[in-house]
């Protein structure tokens, strides 16, 4: 199976490095999904819920989460959310290193997406230290005075330095599956995600990406926190949603083209899952 190429958020790729001030999580990342760039949050203001690799985290005002550049996560429950959201290239800050030992300590960075410290919790007694350093890389991308590129490439070293040296040797969350399987999962979200329109249920996926169906289904919930079967029904009401505000197609013909056999079973999972049913949704959302 080739590797899965994953999706980049920075265009430019001269100084593949941006940090902004988001307010609230934007369209499409209240889903699963993943980047190629590693992306440190801080969140100045707010509460919600992180899930990183089938973990979930809540957070509170001066938390910070490090989402490495293949990890499965989505924000979610987000209330009043002001986030600082730094993102770069894995390879920036191992990029013009001479010396084999730089090269091969940075690896942990590059390449261990389960060898970092997820969360940093505000009430940690080093806390201060990590949120004042994003700080400094928030000033210095904003006047972008000269050698400011050099400038954050040592604030972020210096920063996942910090990272290993004051995080306990048992504070990692565990991998329970192999690397192999993670990319196997990240195939089949990619699947799923093009294909939710069509009939998909775990013979085919097991049929199609080489897993036994107890392994795929405890891989894929290890690594995204639900089951394979309810992610696709997800999938499936996510979509449905934005056709019911955004089309004026009928119910019946939106159930069908988002992949419900019947519109009785759309109904019952549309509620089950939205809070609502499909007509009242499209009510109370159309403006």
């Amino acid at each position: 199976m080739k590797n899965l190429p994953k999706p980049s958020l920075i265009e430019e790729r001269n100084f593949p490095f941006e940090t902004s001030i988001s307010y609230g999580v934007e369209e499409g990342f209240h889903e699963l999904h993943w980047h190629n760039e590693i992306e440190i949050c801080y969140i100045k203001h707010g509460t919600g819920n992180y899930l990183i690799n089938g973990i979930d985290y809540s957070f509170t005002e001066g938390d910070i989460f490090v989402i490495n550049n293949d990890d499965i996560h989505l924000c979610y429950n987000d209330k009043e959310l002001i986030m600082q959201v730094t993102m770069f290239d894995p390879f920036f800050i191992g990029s013009g290193s001479a010396n084999p030992f730089d090269v091969e300590y940075l690896q942990m960075f590059i390449n261990n997406s389960y060898g970092l410290l997820k969360k940093i919790e505000h009430k940690f007694e080093k806390s201060e230290i990590f949120s004042d350093i994003l700080m400094e890389i928030e000033t210095e991308y904003n006047k972008m005075q000269k050698g400011y590129e050099m400038m954050i490439k040592s604030l972020l070293l210096k920063f996942f330095v910090l990272l290993v040296r004051y995080s306990p040797d048992d504070s990692y969350p565990q991998k329970s599956i192999s690397r192999i399987a993670a990319d196997k999962i990240r195939h089949i979200l990619q699947f799923i995600d093009n294909n939710y329109h069509e009939q998909i249920n775990l013979n085919l996926l097991e049929q199609n990406f080489g897993m036994s169906r107890a392994y795929l289904s405890s891989s894929f919930k290890s690594l995204t926190g639900i089951s394979p079967m309810d992610y696709i029904i997800q999938k499936r009401i996510s979509e449905a949603k934005l056709k019911l505000i955004k089309t004026h197609k009928s119910i019946l013909a939106i159930s069908e083209e988002c992949g419900f056999n019947s519109l009785s079973n759309f109904n019952r999972l549309f509620k089950k899952f939205a809070g609502y049913t499909p007509s009242r949704y499209r009510k109370y959302n159309l403006k």
